[in-house]
């Protein structure tokens, strides 16, 4: 049995006697129908709040995403630098040992790309047809604190090979499309 309290704005307050006690009821009066009043979902304000959140977000962390992944491509470009130079001094110690003189040994870069693995070929520029050497970079600088460009090659290259200390001088340039230091602010030669 229910006793209707009072009336608020088409709201109608109902208390029922229930057998643990008395319960409240809100039911909705549209055009003398009764109807009860469901709260189901997220409003609109709500769902405009998360998404202005989501859009704040998005704005201050896509440029810092974007310059590490440009960090990780550099790094990843440095570390086929460093396999490389080990696979030069393994190419020079092997013709050291298969010639009778120190003299005269050559080392190509295509030798040195086909001792490097699969993960290593990932980073080099397929797409430069008349250059062999060309390592795809994350990004370069125009000085060591210069504004960033993104994207880019770096050029490596075999600078000395000296048979006297048994080593070879493998190192980066400067490519035409990128700047003279890294995403790190380090000179591209000095690595």
């Amino acid at each position: 049995m229910c006793i209707k309290i009072k009336k608020l704005k088409g709201i109608l307050f109902f208390y029922c006697k229930i057998s643990e006690g008395i319960k409240s009821k809100a039911k909705q009066n549209f055009g003398g129908m009764r109807m009860k009043r469901l709260k189901k979902g997220f409003t609109l304000i709500e769902l405009l709040v998360v998404i202005a959140i989501i859009g704040i977000l998005a704005t201050t962390l896509a440029p810092k995403l974007r310059e590490q992944l440009a960090k990780a491509k550099d790094a990843k470009a440095i570390a086929v630098l460093g396999a490389g130079r080990t696979a030069a001094d393994i190419i020079f110690v092997d013709k050291l040992i298969q010639s009778d003189t120190t003299s005269g040994v050559s080392i190509t870069l295509a030798e040195i790309k086909g001792k490097l693995d699969s993960k290593a070929a990932e980073v080099y520029d397929t797409t430069n047809a008349t250059s062999t050497s060309a390592l795809i970079i994350g990004g370069s600088r125009t000085g060591a604190t210069g504004d960033m460009t993104y994207g880019g090659t770096v050029t490596l290259e075999i600078s000395d090979i000296d048979a006297e200390s048994e080593s070879v001088k493998l190192s980066f340039t400067k490519a035409a499309n990128s700047d003279t230091h890294s995403t790190e602010g380090k000179e591209w030669a000095k690595y």
